[in-house]
């Protein structure tokens, strides 16, 4: 076991804030620490498979001691947390259990790809390395899964605990805006400095042991930070412009939030990912039809905005092309290449064969599923059915359903309650968490942005709940029936 600098940092930090900070400072620091998906805080070389963990895995035990130290004044609000996220602790529990049990049930009935990749060297040609697999049998996988399934339920208990806080709300919104902001700058920063010493300091924060990937197109850099590859850049980014511009579709700390979805949004759609293509674009089309059909769900000055901002982009656009004209070859290149040749490159091969793991693994368990960390899909639908099977499976759907809520005006309409109108974001910016994951995810963990989202807004729908009539009030004929 190797503390890393990152990890050293960490432990500053964290003690600082443990001895001398608020539960709302220690959850800012939890945010900040979702910017380093591609970094290690500690090198597990016990393991001998090259594990490590992350920064916010590591930081999620300073908040644990933070709230459960004697004193904070947090322990009725743990549990309170722990109620809220109770079907999400099923999905985990579940899915610690068949970690365990489901590699010793049936192993050797199946042939998988596994979760880490094997040598290249072992192939004889392309398609069988892409296509590899071996027998099933309990690995080291099995355990580093469920152990990051269980830091997904503690993440979202802890984002419940902070956001029932005082200061939570503000805290979250606040810390989001900055991070994104951050996030977009690292994104230009680690195409326009390649090859220069930017691109070896953005290189010290990707040490994790993860497959650093660095693409190109055309001999363009695609957009990556301080991701392990484009797609992880694009999808972090997406589910945080969501919840960004949804706060700012509700006034939310307008002139922050605004500023800082605009300043992501741009970095998106430069990306040339088509993750990011794909997120903005489903958000924008559910936008437009909850618009068309809810009365009050986008008010009349946003939608003037959106509009102008779009009439802006189409002018940019042409100017741009204009003054380059060779730019429509190299978008042209880049639309077929990430758009109309995806499913039938050798990574769309690749994908659909392990996406289709999980249904095999469904159907051959009948329905009880592998275990987490058995075998590598690329769809969270297809990981979660194959890893943990039906219990697992209604288990998480829930845990959303209850988090999001669609039967509540809040979800949709902008709302005066500041707690409301949050939780409407994270709502909106939980479902883009799963809809990424739904085309993205190597396993079943539905992961940490999904959990601290998902159990921000189960605790502000509770705040605002036990303040008394105003909450009813928000409430639709039918969804006042249900509890808050």
């Amino acid at each position: 076991m190797e503390l890393t600098i990152i990890g050293a940092i960490q432990v500053l930090v964290g003690l600082v804030l443990f001895l001398a900070g608020s539960v709302e400072a220690m959850f800012a620091f939890l945010l900040v620490t979702t910017l380093f998906a591609g970094s290690a805080a500690i090198v597990l070389g016990s393991l001998g498979t090259g594990s490590s963990i992350p920064p916010l895995d590591f930081a999620l035990l300073f908040m644990i001691m933070r709230v459960l130290v004697p004193g904070s004044g947090q322990l009725r609000a743990t549990v309170n947390a722990v109620e809220a996220n109770a079907w999400l602790g099923v999905f985990v529990a579940y899915g610690m259990l068949m970690a365990f049990v489901g590699p010793r049930l049936f192993a050797g009935q199946f042939h998988f790809a596994p979760l880490r990749a094997q040598g290249v060297g072992t192939f004889t040609d392309r398609l069988s390395f892409l296509l590899a697999t071996k027998p099933f049998e309990a690995s080291a996988q099995n355990l580093t899964s469920s152990v990051y399934l269980f830091g997904t339920l503690v993440a979202a208990t802890v984002a419940h605990v902070a956001c029932k806080a005082a200061a939570g709300r503000k805290t979250l919104v606040r810390t989001i805006a900055i991070v994104g902001m951050i996030h977009a700058t690292l994104g230009f920063a680690s195409v326009l400095g390649k090859g220069t010493a930017i691109d070896l300091a953005l290189g010290f924060f990707r040490n994790g042991s993860y497959a650093q990937l660095d693409q190109q197109i055309e001999g363009l850099s695609r957009m990556s930070g301080i991701s392990p590859e484009p797609s992880a850049y694009a999808g972090y980014g997406s589910i945080w412009f969501v919840f960004l511009a949804e706060c700012w579709l509700r006034r939310v700390s307008p002139l922050l939030t605004g500023s800082a979805a605009l300043f992501l949004g741009a970095a998106l759609l430069a990306s040339t990912s088509t993750t990011a293509y794909l997120a903005i674009g489903i958000w924008t089309a559910l936008l437009i039809m909850r618009s068309l059909v809810i009365p009050g769900a986008l008010t009349v000055d946003r939608a003037l905005w959106l509009g102008a901002l779009a009439i802006v982009g189409v002018v940019a656009c042409g100017l741009a092309l204009i003054w380059q004209p060779q730019l429509v070859e190299k978008i042209s290149t880049f639309s077929q290449h990430l758009l109309l040749n995806k499913m039938s490159s050798e990574s769309g091969i690749q994908r659909r064969f392990w996406a289709l793991q999980g249904y095999q693994a469904f159907v051959g368990t009948w329905g009880i599923g592998v275990g987490p960390g058995s075998f590598r899909s690329s769809s969270l639908i297809t990981a979660v059915l194959g890893c943990v099977g039906v219990i697992g499976a209604v288990a998480l759907t829930v845990h959303i359903v209850l988090a999001f809520k669609p039967l509540r005006w809040s979800t949709y309409v902008p709302m005066a309650d500041p707690d409301l109108a949050v939780a409407g974001a994270c709502a909106w910016g939980m479902l883009m968490a799963i809809v990424i994951a739904s085309v993205t995810a190597a396993n079943c963990d539905p992961g940490s942005d999904f959990a601290i989202l998902s159990g921000a807004a189960l605790a502000l729908r509770s705040r605002t709940a036990r303040t008394g009539m105003r909450s009813v009030l928000q409430l639709s004929p039918v969804a006042a029936l249900a509890p808050a």
